[in-house]
């Protein structure tokens, strides 16, 4: 009897441990970079912002203190406001299920 209750315990666990990841999890390993590809622009120019991620179906929210951001996703547009100049402070928080990470730059504008 105890023999068939092992054979059947092993039989068990060997089908929980072979079920796939759920495809729609959110997972958040580490916020690597923040990036623009300019961080001195004049008023009215823009400049592309990427956040790379250590992660899979991670969600990406973005805030300038003042500007326009454009896009979604792990890439935005900053667009600098027009009658503006200085130091504008732009957010990025990427969040997976099991954690958010949040990493700034600035970008001075003329």
């Amino acid at each position: 009897m105890n023999r068939v209750f092992f054979i059947v315990c092993i039989i068990i666990f060997g089908f929980i441990s072979c079920q796939e990841d759920d495809p729609n999890e959110s997972l958040l390993n580490s916020f690597i970079s923040l990036e623009t590809e300019n961080d001195t622009i004049f008023t009215g120019q823009s400049t592309s912002i990427v956040a790379t991620v250590d992660g899979k179906n991670v969600k990406f929210t973005w805030s300038a203190t003042a500007g326009d951001l454009l896009g979604s996703g792990d890439t935005v547009t900053y667009v600098a406001p027009p009658c503006t100049p200085g130091k504008n402070t732009v957010s990025c928080k990427a969040t997976g299920s099991n954690k958010s990470e949040t990493k700034t730059l600035v970008i001075t504008v003329f």
